[in-house]
């Protein structure tokens, strides 16, 4: 148990590039308070920097290669298809489980983590993989969250749609996960505390830095002065960051000029040309309130033959576009990218080491990279699921948006014509303040490190298949996480860094 409780703000696609000129204006107080009082600096996320999987390496201490999940779809090639492996959400502990052996936790609204498992204390599933029902547990917790609050996991607006109105209902969802938040720290008498908004990242993804978006940290910095005022360690922390886009990359378009990717989207470009899309679909059926119900009940074959607004296959409708047979690679949006040949063939590393070369090479018309960095897969992931990872992974450029869709035209197009003005970017944003935490900056930090750090300030084991370490440096000098060793869990003698968190510490507080 830890001498105070903790509290966790997950703040999806947080970073400091978008809210430091609003702390500096005054607009946002409380952050600005916690930066001042406590440790703060950049989080680096697992590549790729996107919501699934990140929230479960923060949650399980684990990269993907243990996780085996790599973006919002995984490729198989062997098999030929484009799917998500839902049933590896829930294959891995969660650090609030292990707290939740000693202390009451209770988790609000973390992506990837419906249907909820049953913990000691409560937890209700988060955005976008969620539902509206079956979200929370204990059972009997969604029942009095629906009488009491008309509680809501989805949003129904399009911020494409209807910007006022959807904005607004992202302002509402906000507010609602930490006012229900609040409420249950008596009733269940909460050590550990996690709450997360996942629709904020949608109001980065669409407006960057518009008064809405604005409006959305105002909300989350006035709920903040509760916990500052009480007496809380406190943890403001995300997933990835984000940063405006300046080009787009269509990487799948750009694979089948090059001859690497062969497709047939000769049914979609007819219905594109006809008016038929996903966008106009969802828009009629959320006009007659059925826009989750319809996305439900349509055949995956119909869906596979359906481009979006701009005439590109997304995701599983992927799937019956791509000719398996004549196609070398596919990629998926924001990094992955994979190759059909098996890694024993004797062209598997000349071509994997070609298109590293030319992806690391390509720039934009105005002479921007594309990439930062571009690995081998297994460079980035290590684990039992290592067979199923990319081969490739680009670390995208700062402002560059890689859609994962097959059937664009263009290989960079203008940011204004795909809807998104913010994208992913792999560093994030940490603050720690409170009586555990010391005060300055803190650096070299990785969302990895985070799972294992809030175990020892539980005082609980730390599982020794995690990749993350016990960072040190964020605890103030003297207080009872530095004097206490750091324990692992295995079958072998614990390992004690008293001494070496005891220097870290003194070295970072002030």
């Amino acid at each position: 148990m830890s001498e105070h409780p903790t509290v966790v703000f997950g703040l999806d696609g947080a970073g400091f590039e978008l809210i430091e000129p609003w702390i500096d204006a005054g607009e946002l107080p409380n952050i600005a308070r916690a930066v001042d009082t406590g440790m703060s600096g950049d989080l680096q996320s697992v590549l790729p920097p996107v919501t699934s999987p990140n929230w479960k390496a923060y949650s399980t201490g684990k990269n993907p290669g243990k996780i085996g999940i790599y973006w919002w779809e995984n490729i198989d090639t062997e098999q030929e298809r484009v799917y998500y492996p839902t049933e590896r959400k829930h294959l891995n502990t969660e650090f609030w489980e292990i707290i939740g052996e000693s202390d009451s936790t209770g988790v609000v609204g973390v992506p990837t983590t419906y249907p909820p498992k049953s913990i000691n204390g409560f937890l209700i599933s988060g955005a976008p993989d969620g539902e509206d029902t079956g979200y929370a547990s204990p059972s009997d917790l969604e029942c009095y969250l629906d009488e009491e609050f008309d509680y809501r996991v989805l949003k129904r607006n399009r911020l494409t749609d209807d910007t006022e109105s959807a904005a607004a209902e992202i302002h509402e969802l906000i507010d609602l996960r930490f006012s229900v938040a609040k409420r249950l720290i008596d009733r269940y008498d909460l050590e550990f505390l996690q709450v997360t908004s996942f629709y904020l990242n949608s109001l980065h993804h669409y407006l960057w830095e518009h008064e809405y978006t604005l409006q959305a940290w105002k909300i989350i910095d006035q709920h903040l002065e509760y916990f500052l005022d009480g007496d809380w360690n406190l943890v403001l922390m995300s997933d990835h960051g984000s940063n405006m886009i300046r080009t787009v990359f269509h990487i799948n378009t750009w694979l089948e000029q090059q001859g690497y990717l062969e497709t047939d989207t000769e049914v979609a470009d007819t219905l594109h040309r006809l008016g038929v899309n996903t966008d106009r679909l969802l828009r009629i059926a959320g006009a007659f309130g059925a826009q989750r119900l319809a996305k439900r009940l349509a055949p995956q074959w119909l869906l596979n033959y359906i481009p979006n607004e701009s005439g590109g296959m997304e995701r599983s409708g992927k799937e019956g576009t791509v000719d398996w047979e004549r196609t070398d690679v596919i990629a998926s949006g924001q990094g992955p990218v994979y190759l059909t040949l098996n890694s024993a063939s004797p062209r598997y590393e000349r071509l994997r080491t070609e298109l590293i070369e030319k992806l690391t090479e390509l720039s934009d018309d105005h002479g921007n990279p594309v990439a930062s960095e571009v690995y081998r897969g297994e460079e980035v992931y290590e684990g039992e699921y290592l067979n199923d990872a990319p081969d490739i992974v680009i670390d995208q450029s700062p402002g560059v948006h890689i859609p994962g869709n097959i059937g664009r035209h263009e290989v960079f197009t203008d940011p204004e014509g795909d809807g998104w003005r913010g994208e992913n970017k792999r560093t994030g944003l940490f603050v720690a303040s409170g009586p555990s935490f010391g005060r300055g900056h803190i650096e070299g930090l990785s969302i990895l490190d985070l799972a294992p750090t809030l175990l020892h300030l539980h005082d609980c084991s730390i599982p020794k298949d995690m990749d993350g370490s016990v960072r040190g440096d964020v605890f103030a000098s003297g207080a009872d996480p530095v004097e206490r060793e750091v324990s692992y869990r295995s079958g072998t003698a614990n390992y004690v860094e008293k001494e070496r968190i005891r220097r870290i510490a003194r070295r970072a507080d002030f």
